[in-house]
């Protein structure tokens, strides 16, 4: 029983003595792999610190961009009535001038009037104007005038509802992005209230500045490559329509529309070093003439045709594979892409890039996008200026 116990002892020994013992780390091993460590959680903190600060700017960014297109929508509306008030005495004013006329004894102008059938063509009669006097041809072209401004009042009124239906749909999906992903921030990140009031605090920070460089853009001094200067409430749509254009598609690569994608990308900083024009300025200047090619063709959520229909971020993208120059497919992608450019030395075939929206940038001030889906001009791809019509989140340059 002994001998058993004691061969029982040197068994037990001998297996112990197999079993490896590891090999302690030193104190300065130890002290590296914590500062690893530590440089990981920093890390992982300032990228969670960036993507907040990231989407509460593009959200609070379109917030305010809402409020100013509401103020400009009524201010559109109080021109417009005022324009048709003015419009209707000068429609009253010429039908008592041409009574006077006839009574006098003049038929042409009478008969002028019979035969028209829209004062615009009354105008355009020879025979009427070549029998009134001066102060009556100054009478019509005012008329005139009247009359087109209220219709470009009209366009710009209904363009400025448009794009705010758009804001609204856009807001509602960024704020459910936004809800969804404090939600699950909080729920992984113990002290996440804290860094989310240090973020909200960033953020605002942030579009201060944003708002301040977009409302105060310095014109070059390069003509027709200016900034455009500072911003004005209306808008103007080119009123060409293109030439022949072909079918052009776009492969989906990434999310459809004119959605960010709420996780990726950080913080929208555009800062960016002074530059001169670089020696490839010219194909910048085709990538803006090229976009202008499609002025008037129709505007499609998700879309990837320049014929058939295409949104904002589709077109940026479209445009620029036609030059061998790939651009992230959605519009927070790209913000992040390409070269960042001072607001001071954008040129055409930038691109701009707003909360949820990006354009060409065409020189003069104005830009070139996708704008909603109402038929041209008041929708669709066309012409708009300032630039700055809104708050620029950044200038990407891609060639």
């Amino acid at each position: 029983m002994k001998k058993r116990f004691v061969q029982t002892l040197i068994t037990v020994f001998v297996m112990s003595s197999l079993i490896v013992t590891p090999v302690l780390a030193t104190p300065q091993e130890d002290a590296q792999s914590l500062e690893t460590q530590k440089e990981e959680l920093e890390g992982q903190a300032a990228d969670i610190n960036s993507q907040l600060v990231g989407l509460l700017v593009s959200y609070d960014a379109l917030q305010k961009d809402m409020a100013d297109q509401e103020q400009k929508i009524t201010q559109a509306q109080s021109d417009l009535e005022e324009a048709q008030a003015k419009e209707q005495k000068q429609y009253e004013d010429m039908k008592l001038r041409i009574k006077y006329i006839y009574e006098q004894g003049d038929t042409s102008a009478f008969e002028a009037l019979v035969t028209a059938k829209s004062y615009a063509e009354l105008v355009s009669k020879t025979e009427y104007v070549q029998n009134v006097h001066s102060y009556d041809r100054k009478k019509l072209k005012e008329y005139v005038e009247t009359k087109e401004k209220v219709e470009a009042l009209k366009t710009e009124l209904e363009a400025g509802q448009a794009d705010m239906e758009v804001m609204a749909a856009d807001l509602s999906q960024q704020q459910t992005n936004l809800e969804n992903t404090l939600a699950d921030m909080r729920s992984r990140i113990a002290d996440f209230d804290s860094r989310l009031a240090d973020a909200k605090a960033q953020a605002a920070a942030q579009l201060d500045q944003l708002t301040e460089a977009t409302q105060n853009v310095v014109a070059s001094a390069q003509t027709g490559n200016g900034g455009g200067g500072k911003p004005s409430s209306s808008t103007n749509n080119s009123t060409q329509k293109p030439g022949n254009n072909t079918n052009n598609n776009v492969a989906n690569n990434g999310n459809s529309g004119n959605q960010s994608n709420s996780q990726g990308g950080g913080s929208s900083n555009n800062s960016a070093p002074p530059a001169t024009k670089p020696g490839n300025a010219s194909l910048g200047q085709q990538i803006a003439n090229r976009g202008c090619e499609y002025v008037g063709n129709p505007y499609e959520y998700g879309g990837t045709s320049l014929t058939n229909g295409i949104d904002c971020s589709a077109f940026v993208q479209a445009i620029h594979r036609q030059f061998g120059i790939s651009t992230p497919r959605d519009s927070w992608g790209q913000l992040s892409g390409g070269k960042a450019v001072a607001y001071s030395d954008i040129m055409p075939g930038d691109v701009v890039v707003y909360s949820n929206h990006v354009a060409i940038y065409i020189g003069g001030g104005k830009i070139v996008h996708a704008s909603n889906s109402k038929p041209y001009p008041a929708g669709g791809i066309k012409i708009s200026s300032p630039w700055n019509y809104r708050t620029v989140l950044g200038v990407r340059r891609y060639w």
